[in-house]
């Protein structure tokens, strides 16, 4: 951990120092994110999500991502996944004449639940990924593996409402990196109103801070999400 720390900082102190190029952009996005648990040690993940600029009002990217999950006890699960990303390119929402690319991203994820009393709760939340990037011929090439940590403080202010507040960063590891092994960090503060148990409605502000493979180039993108959870009641404990 404290490695991990270490070059964090080192990462950090390099990109202030920097002289770089700043792209303020703003997004909205909307992700539906279903539920289905299989007994009490399995359950599938679903998510799609529909993300676009807002001024001017273009896709930026459309993903479905699935994830099998197993529930380990004592609050740690394991999951294997796989994504399935289509990127409107250039990120820029000015450019009308746009082209989208796929993208394959296989995963797999560690996560670790702390209750720290009735009311907080710390989630740990570990990825790694592969990431496939479609060609011109429509074949798929193997770009780099992504590593990603999220650190997310859960706040129940009652059965019906919750808080969180997180940090996730992105780095990239692989010989193909030249510039960019710092991806990119997202932080950001969500509020959930779950008017019954199995659907909950989220409002989420992101701060979304990428650097390109330019290296001295970086987006800035403040982002508004609005989510559907949904958990279908398929397994029920005896």
């Amino acid at each position: 951990m404290k490695a991990f720390i270490t070059v964090i900082l080192m990462l950090a102190t390099g990109l202030m120092t920097a002289q770089k190029e700043v792209i303020s952009q703003q997004q909205i996005w909307y992700k539906y994110a279903l539920k289905i648990p299989l007994n009490d040690k399995w359950q599938i993940r679903q998510e799609i999500d529909d993300r676009n600029f807002i001024n001017p009002a273009r896709q930026s990217q459309f993903l479905t991502r699935t994830h099998l999950q197993r529930n380990l006890g004592k609050g740690w699960d394991v999951a294997l996944g796989f994504a399935y990303f289509l990127h409107s390119l250039p990120q820029d929402p000015e450019v009308a004449d746009f082209t989208n690319y796929g993208e394959l991203r296989p995963s797999f994820e560690i996560a670790n639940l702390h209750k720290i009393s009735e009311k907080f709760h710390l989630h740990h939340r570990y990825w790694t990924e592969l990431r496939y990037f479609q060609q011109p011929d429509d074949t798929y090439t193997f770009g780099t593996v992504r590593i990603r940590y999220k650190l997310e403080l859960g706040y129940d202010l009652s059965e019906k409402f919750s808080f969180l507040v997180f940090d996730e960063i992105h780095l990239n590891l692989s010989n193909k990196i030249t510039y960019n092994v710092f991806d990119q960090n997202r932080y950001g503060i969500s509020a959930m109103y779950s008017p019954v148990n199995n659907i909950g409605f989220e409002l989420m502000y992101i701060n979304w801070f990428q650097q390109t493979t330019a290296g001295d180039v970086f987006y800035n993108r403040d982002i508004i999400r609005l989510a559907l959870h949904h958990t279908l009641g398929v397994f029920k404990k005896d």
